[in-house]
């Protein structure tokens, strides 16, 4: 478990230096996800339905480098979220966490642009799921999504894949594997 930890910090502060480094003249943003995610029995070894209700404080760097050209022109950023996994079925306890991305957003115009995240992190719940076990488990995600700007806001479409489980520290260790639709607001701060 201490190498999976550690392994983890380093590959976090290895990736993210990259990502961070150089983005000290583009504005950073906050966004709001509100969102509902159920996982799927049968999907990987996932055993139950667990629906949630999701919110999600999400803090995004962009990288000062744009690469590519025409459709493919893209700009990296490191994002943080804060998540909040309200259980609605079954009604137990939220799952609370913190998760780190990295994002590619596409710029072939200025009104849409698509972007892609895969990222993770620990996550801490009471929750009593059945097959599951431990407070304190991993995510790890990836996810495509839009954002549309508009006069003064922008906000953003997204689906992801969201899949959670202990890491094998504990019996019985059934994963949860959900798919998540999500709508972001840019927050004016």
């Amino acid at each position: 478990m201490n190498k999976l930890v550690s392994g983890f910090f380093v590959f976090s502060l290895f990736f993210t230096t990259g990502l961070v480094s150089g983005s000290e003249e583009l504005p950073t943003n906050w966004q709001l996800l509100v969102g509902y995610g159920e996982s799927h029995p049968g999907w990987g070894d996932t055993q139950e339905r667990v629906e949630t209700r999701d919110l999600i404080l999400r803090h995004e760097r962009p990288q000062n480098r744009i690469r590519g050209q025409g459709w493919y022109r893209n700009r990296r950023s490191l994002q943080i979220e804060l998540p909040l996994h309200l259980l609605k079925q079954p009604k137990e306890p939220p799952m609370a966490g913190i998760y780190f991305n990295a994002c590619w957003t596409f710029l072939p115009n200025t009104r849409y642009q698509p972007y892609l995240l895969a990222g993770g992190g620990p996550l801490y719940t009471n929750a009593e799921i059945p097959g599951t076990s431990s407070k304190l488990k991993g995510a790890y995600q990836a996810a495509g999504g839009v954002k549309i700007h508009l006069q003064e806001t922008e906000i953003s479409i997204e689906y992801r894949y969201h899949h959670v489980s202990n890491g094998g520290i504990q019996k019985p260790n059934d994963p949860l594997n959900s798919g998540k639709l999500l709508i972001g607001f840019r927050l004016p701060f």
